[in-house]
C-alpha cells in the first residue's frame, strides 16, 4: 500500500490511496516541540538532545532515542527502529525487532526536497501513529543531514 504526504503552510498531511487524511505533522525546528494530529487526538514531540518524548494528554507514551553515531532512532516501548537507508531508492525505513522492514519513506523528488513524500507500507496493519513517527524521523534526519553538509 502506498501513502503520500504533502507539505502546505508548514503542516505535512499524510493521505491514503483514496486521498483520506491519515494524520498531520507540524515540525517547529526553532522550539524543538512538534505537533502530530490523528483524527481528534493531538500528540506532542518534545526533543531533548538525543531523546524525543511523544506525549499524549500530558503523559509520555513513547521515548525515541537517537543513536549519536549512526542516527538511528529507537522507539523504546515498541522495540522498533527508524533508520536511514543508503542509496537513491528509499530514504528511511521503520523496522521491527527482527529487522523486518515495515514501511519505507522517500522524498517525492530525489534531487530537491519540495516537502512531498512517498510512504510504502510493507505491512498493512501499521498504526497511523507509527507512520507519522517514522515520517518525523525522516524529516528530522534530513534536516540533520543538511546541517552536516552545510557545516562541512
Amino acid at each position: 500500500m502506498q501513502l503520500t504526504a504533502k507539505t502546505e503552510n508548514d503542516i505535512i498531511t499524510v493521505y491514503d490511496s483514496k486521498n483520506n487524511i491519515i494524520g498531520r505533522l507540524q515540525i517547529n525546528t526553532k522550539e524543538k516541540i512538534h505537533n502530530l494530529l490523528i483524527n481528534d487526538k493531538t500528540y506532542k514531540f518534545i526533543q531533548e538532545k538525543w531523546l524525543t518524548k511523544v506525549i499524549e494528554n500530558h503523559q509520555t507514551i513513547y521515548h525515541l532515542r537517537t543513536n549519536k553515531l549512526w542516527g538511528t532512532i529507537k522507539i523504546e516501548e515498541l522495540n522498533k527502529e527508524i533508520r536511514g537507508v543508503f542509496g537513491f531508492t528509499w530514504g528511511t525505513q521503520l523496522r521491527d525487532e527482527y529487522k523486518h522492514t515495515l514501511l519505507k519513506i522517500r522524498n517525492d523528488n530525489q534531487w530537491i526536497n519540495k516537502g512531498n513524500y512517498i510512504i510504502q507500507l510493507d505491512k498493512e496493519n501499521i498504526n497511523p501513529l507509527e507512520i507519522l513517527i517514522t515520517l518525523y524521523g525522516h524529516i528530522v534526519g534530513s534536516i540533520a543531514k543538511q546541517k552536516t553538509i552545510i557545516y562541512t
